[in-house]
């Protein structure tokens, strides 16, 4: 996810690294230590699950070994994998944990500095596919077609909703966390104000806002290319993958936010929405009815969902805002 900007002037009172991002902390209400710790020990309980760097983490060893029996895993990965079966239904297979292959097939590009061959691609989008993800019960997980998994798109979201339970249960009801651009807000500032969630000016530099929203307790989820991308032969790709396609994204968008309560959910449509392209992903939030989303692209247009336009407040005044419910998009 990319990084999104914190407009409040605040003090940054705990940073942590994981995910392979900083994760910043910042409070205010006293009596935060203890919950900090438990949310600091709930992220590195994740990353040692879920992470497909870490050779002995869950997520690891199911690839290893899934395709041949069945693996138990613990209750939360079990639900995770659950969750992302539905989305990938839900996304229309644009959402997909099953893609792994599909990645290392881009990762092995770059380090070669060699586009990948039409059939490195087509093999592993016939290794792909949450159809061949099986829910067992005892949280078992059997996997099917020679599928690797990988949670990188959502494995952010899920720990955000497991920070906001401990919030809740400790009773911190003024806090925002920044897990690597995906902002998870708690209550209100201290002074009753709603946070400030800056999204990034596309074309310009990182300090730079496009516009922000005013919001109470949620997740802001950002998917965009122009800082995550990587280069073959001199020429820049997504470092999102078409799940249908096995292409990195090449469309008229340059940043997709997603505003929900559920960072999970967020975390996974940001990342589909991104997948589809500019006409299928407005005509899907169109559908969907349940998705509150801000599209920019690369004409400088801004489409925003009805419950989000009155939040919003552009800074750019070249870009023009279109509300999605206001539109036909052929």
């Amino acid at each position: 996810m990319d990084t999104a900007l914190i407009l409040n002037k605040t003090k940054i009172i705990k940073s942590i690294f994981a995910f392979g991002t900083d994760i910043n902390f910042i409070f205010y209400q006293p009596n935060f230590v203890s919950v900090f710790d438990r949310a600091h020990r709930i992220i590195l309980d994740m990353e040692n699950k879920l992470s497909v760097f870490k050779p002995k983490s869950l997520v690891s060893k199911l690839n290893r070994y899934g395709n041949y029996i069945p693996i138990k895993v613990c209750p939360e990965v079990y639900d995770l994998i659950k969750k992302s079966v539905e989305y990938s239904l839900f996304s229309e297979g644009y959402f997909d944990i099953t893609v792994k292959r599909l990645m290392d097939v881009w990762k092995e590009a770059k380090q070669k500095n060699q586009m990948p061959a039409k059939d490195e691609i087509e093999l592993a989008l016939a290794f792909s596919g949450s159809v061949n993800v099986q829910l067992l019960p005892n949280y078992k997980v059997k996997l099917k077609n020679k599928v690797n998994l990988d949670f990188g798109a959502i494995a952010k979201g899920f720990v955000a909703d497991k920070i906001r339970e401990i919030f809740e249960q400790e009773g911190i009801n003024s806090a925002i966390v920044d897990l690597g651009g995906h902002i998870l807000t708690v209550g209100k500032k201290n002074n009753e104000n709603f946070w400030k969630v800056g999204i990034r000016h596309p074309f310009k530099t990182r300090e730079d806002v496009l516009g922000f929203l005013e919001l109470g307790s949620t997740s802001v989820v950002t998917s965009a290319s122009y800082e995550r991308y990587f280069t073959i032969d001199g020429k820049k790709f997504s470092h999102i993958i078409n799940p249908k396609t096995g292409l990195p994204v090449n469309d008229d968008i340059v940043s997709i936010t997603v505003v929900d309560t559920n960072s999970t959910f967020a975390d996974a449509m940001s990342t589909a929405l991104f997948a589809m392209g500019f006409k299928k992903a407005i005509n899907f939030i169109q559908d969907s009815k349940n998705i509150e989303a801000v599209v920019a692209t690369s004409f400088r247009e801004i489409y925003i969902t009805p419950g989000l336009a009155q939040r919003f407040t552009l800074c750019d005044s070249s870009f023009r805002v279109i509300k999605t419910n206001e539109v036909i998009v052929l």
